[in-house]
């Protein structure tokens, strides 16, 4: 994904009221499964609520973005260590575009997305929405490989602050 300052600036503009070190966790643009198995002893699990194909409708609206349309792959899942609170994530991929790697979404289980498919090399980032809802805060993310998309809406609680984040660490890319 470019860094196009005035449209992150414009996007971000809806975390305003929230404490520095949680704007710079939620806006991280590098991997979530790498932050949250930093620390040692963390703990990290991921535990499947849901994984079906299903047909994405209007009450799916409010996980992933309405105007996709079609039957595919969701998952439901929630994330979470020993020195964080939990996150929800929800992933859908339309079913005629799984191939390829992608064809292991459907039997990931218990193993995180981020490892397995979204590989910075293949799936690039094409657009963050971030939305607030009540005490939580939803970054809904949209990447592409040629004509696959993936759409990922993680679900964050607004009390989330990540050590060691800096602006240059949550814009670039990871390092210990």
């Amino acid at each position: 994904m470019t860094n196009q300052y005035l449209s992150k600036w414009k996007n971000e503009k809806k975390l305003i009221s929230l404490s520095l070190k949680t704007k710079l966790s939620v806006i991280d643009q590098n991997s979530l499964t790498n932050r949250l198995m930093y620390k040692d002893k963390h703990g990290f699990t991921v535990n499947v609520l849901n994984q079906e194909s299903r047909y994405l409708n209007q009450s799916m609206k409010c996980n992933l973005p309405n105007k996709v349309r079609g039957i595919g792959v969701y998952r439901k899942v929630i994330l979470s260590t020993n020195y964080y609170p939990k996150i929800e994530a929800y992933t859908f991929m339309l079913i005629k575009h799984v191939s390829g790697k992608e064809r292991f979404l459907k039997i990931l289980g218990a193993r995180s997305l981020g490892t397995y498919i979204l590989n910075p090399r293949r799936f690039k980032k094409k657009s963050i929405v971030y939305k607030r809802v009540g005490r939580s805060i939803h970054r809904i993310s949209i990447y592409n490989y040629r004509y696959k998309n993936i759409y990922l809406n993680e679900i964050f609680p607004d009390t989330i602050e990540f050590e060691n984040i800096s602006y240059l660490n949550a814009r670039g890319k990871f390092t210990k």
